[in-house]
């Protein structure tokens, strides 16, 4: 709402261009000379009147200007009066329980529905409990034992890849690189197969089922066999080539590398390691490789319970279980933020209306009174120079006249008491005209108006937090997960 800086301008009221204008002192001169008016007369002369004029046409003209530009001042003083009159907090208050009634139900639905999804796979996790005869809870894979869980894997796949293809390049027909292509392979089968063993198939060995046990017992007796195998021809390799080598070097120091040949036959002789006798190189890298599938099956093994199936199905429940713990949080957080909006959009409400709005009533309404009483001394003024004209053309023609003056000459010009008062010429903005202690008055009573309005909606937002907390903990016993 708009608070008025412009005041209203008047003209200055000029005696002697008015008695340039009209020659007074020559018409009273020339009317004193004739006895003019006659000693019995009760009205003005065409020259008394003529001033009279000016003053009557100077007023008017200025009330009509005055009126447009009190009536800018009246529009806005309505409408600040009507604002000032509503309850702007209450609104406040009902678009904030709208909002928390909306998220309210939202988070209710929300939950109940993770609610129905926790029940329904916490029964399943006790029903595979009393078929598998599992007293304990599933030791399941959260995020971080998955993470730990993988990075052991992308850790020994790493050291294996680099320490192989380093202790096998110079052993083979392409060195580095193929040394390299060797041991990721190898490394692959180590570790990463190893653990999808230990993950799938070794974990079977704590089935319920005997014959489950023994089936997959036998598959991991045959793994763990393969990879001793596997690991063992590798070191007896890279033993029998480091031997052919350092034969060939002792005849010709010139020699890189062994020929296609010699490594094919040095490849047929540690199929069969047992007959190999193994150098420290090839003692580290079976040791290596075996060291390392033996801790990708374990890692496999204990990954998401020890149990086959177990770990899932407590995952499944736990899933909703953080969901429901994440949702009750988001509300609190949510419930927070409406109420720490609700409560600033109160106060700065509050304060724009107490600062702003009233302030603005207050100086429209101080500018209607300035302008009044500025109506009052300019007519008073104007009523002044219009007396001073006229008596100085009485005096005139007193002086000259051979008759005595008329009576109403001892009567001082006047401009009507009508015209006088700016309330009955302004009567449409009358309404809104209060003297300094009136408006005070009315500004203190409109401040404790607002202010009681205030604080009764601030009782309704206490009411409010009393009831998010009820429903915070509401939630927090129905959608109970322990």
């Amino acid at each position: 709402m708009q608070k008025i800086t412009d005041v209203f301008s008047w003209e200055e009221f000029n005696i002697a261009a008015l008695e340039k204008k009209h020659d007074i002192t020559a018409k009273a001169k020339r009317d004193g000379g004739g006895n003019v008016p006659p000693t019995n007369a009760e009205s003005f002369t065409v020259a008394e009147n003529e001033i009279k004029q000016e003053c009557d046409t100077f007023i008017e003209r200025h009330i009509h200007k005055l009126r447009s530009f009190l009536k800018n001042i009246e529009e806005k003083q309505n409408e600040l009066s009507s604002y000032l009159k509503q309850n702007h907090f209450e609104p406040l208050y009902d678009k904030l329980k709208l909002n928390f009634d909306a998220l309210s139900g939202k988070t209710a639905m929300t939950l109940g529905d993770y609610k129905n999804s926790f029940d329904t796979f916490t029964e399943e996790k006790r029903a595979f409990q009393r078929q598998h005869q599992r007293i304990r809870e599933p030791n399941f894979a959260k995020t971080s034992n998955t993470i730990k869980a993988f990075g052991l894997v992308l850790f020994l796949l790493v050291i294996e890849v680099v320490a192989n293809s380093t202790l096998l390049s110079g052993a083979l027909v392409g060195g580095q690189a193929e040394g390299f292509a060797l041991a990721a392979t190898i490394a692959f089968i180590n570790v990463f197969i190893s653990f999808i063993v230990g993950y799938y198939i070794c974990k079977n060995l704590t089935h319920l089922e005997k014959s489950k046990k023994i089936a997959f017992g036998l598959l991991s007796s045959l793994f763990l066999l393969f990879i001793v195998y596997l690991n063992s021809c590798l070191g007896a390799y890279r033993s029998l080539s480091k031997e052919a080598f350092d034969k060939l070097y002792a005849v010709d120091e010139n020699i890189q590398k062994l020929s296609d040949g010699e490594v094919e036959n040095l490849i047929n002789g540690a199929v069969a390691p047992w007959n190999v006798d193994f150098g420290f190189t090839g003692l580290v890298l079976t040791f290596l490789g075996i060291s390392f599938a033996f801790l990708s099956l374990l890692d496999g093994f204990f990954y998401n319970d020890t149990y086959p199936g177990y770990g899932k199905t407590g995952q499944k429940a736990d899933k909703y279980d953080d969901l429901i713990k994440k949702e009750k949080h988001l509300f609190a957080e949510r419930v927070k933020q409406l109420l720490d909006q609700g409560n600033n959009d109160l106060q700065r409400t509050k304060d724009r209306i107490l600062n702003t709005e009233l302030n603005n009533w207050d100086s429209n309404t101080n500018l209607i009174q300035k302008e009044f009483i500025g109506y009052q001394q300019k007519v008073q003024d104007v009523e002044e120079k219009g007396k001073h004209i006229i008596n100085e053309y009485r005096a005139e023609n007193k002086r000259v006249r051979k008759t005595d003056a008329p009576n109403y000459f001892k009567k001082d010009f006047k401009v009507s008491d009508l015209i006088r008062d700016p309330k009955s010429v302004f009567t449409d903005v009358a309404f809104h005209y209060m003297d300094d202690q009136s408006r005070e008055k009315k500004k203190i009573d409109m401040a404790d108006w607002i202010e009681d309005k205030f604080k009764f909606v601030e009782k309704e937002f206490e009411d409010l937090v009393k009831l998010t907390e009820d429903r915070q903990r509401e939630f927090n016993e129905k959608f109970n997960t322990h």
